[in-house]
């Protein structure tokens, strides 16, 4: 995960200042495809795997502040304990706020998570992460996202679960 941090930090550092001006305000929608890791804490078990998702969100810009909310929806292959228990979706519900950077938008991103497992059953925490949008096209964007997810007491399990990931998309504004 360090190294997805690394990628994102070097993107904002190295990306050209802009050269046209961008208006980051109005809906957007489109599809993320990323991978996760999983720690269980307490039972020293861990977990990894794919997703592939949709996402809608809604920016507005005042000055160089864009602010907005988000909501995003994953099928998830997370295998958690070499098979003893799957997570089959995500959804999460995040408030963003970010300033133009070079060509695109840096911003930080919150809320709250909801996961589905058969084996583990349903539960609810929280997120946070960043995240880094560009246009590559008129109504365009491609982008990188890393989120944290904490789960405290999943499920009343005693169990204690941390999930990152990352994840790249592509969206169109309207």
């Amino acid at each position: 995960m360090k190294n997805a941090y690394a990628f994102i930090t070097a993107l904002l550092v190295t990306a050209p200042a802009a050269s046209f001006a961008q208006d980051w305000t109005g809906p957007y929608a489109g599809i993320q495809a990323g991978t996760a890791t999983i720690d269980v804490d307490n039972l020293e078990v861990e977990g990894d795997g794919p997703s592939l998702g949709l996402f809608a969100g809604y920016n507005m810009q005042q000055g160089n502040v864009v602010y907005g909310g988000e909501f995003d929806y994953d099928a998830t292959e997370y295998d958690i304990a070499d098979g003893v228990a799957e997570v089959d979706s995500t959804a999460r519900l995040k408030a963003r706020v970010g300033v133009p950077v070079g060509l695109g938008l840096a911003y930080g991103t919150a809320g709250i998570v909801w996961a589905t497992s058969p084996e583990l059953g349903d539960d609810n925490g929280y997120l946070y992460g960043i995240g880094y949008d560009m246009p590559v096209a008129d109504n365009i964007l491609i982008g990188a996202e890393v989120l944290g997810h904490e789960f405290d007491d999943y499920n009343d399990s005693g169990a204690d679960v941390g999930v990152t990931t990352v994840k790249a998309r592509v969206s169109f504004s309207f």
